[in-house]
């Protein structure tokens, strides 16, 4: 693990192409922006275990014919969390292309 210091407005990149930043930190609560391509996804990670978690046990169903009942369980928690219904991770609110 890298472990790096930064302040307020500073960020680091990753592969040249993902970019994150420091935008506030109030007392332990920090808020970060995140820039990256839209094939890219990014998800918390609490949410990405659930989904893990999720994911295991649809394939555990399905082999003992509960895998419906558990998708359907798997679509709640993408739902829930605003992520898209076709399985791929949640990249965030849809980006604005500019007009041509």
């Amino acid at each position: 693990m890298l472990i790096l210091t930064r302040k307020p407005e500073q960020g680091i990149v990753i592969d040249g192409t993902i970019r994150v930043r420091i935008l506030a930190v109030d007392g332990d609560r920090v808020k970060i922006g995140i820039e990256a391509p839209a094939n890219v996804g990014v998800l918390r990670e609490e949410l990405a275990e659930q989904v893990a978690g999720a994911n295991r046990e649809a394939a555990e169903g399905a082999q003992s014919g509960q895998g419906r009942h558990l998708s359907r369980r798997l679509q709640g928690l993408e739902d829930a969390a605003g992520g898209a219904s076709d399985g791929t991770p949640d990249s965030g609110p849809p980006r604005r292309r500019a007009a041509r």
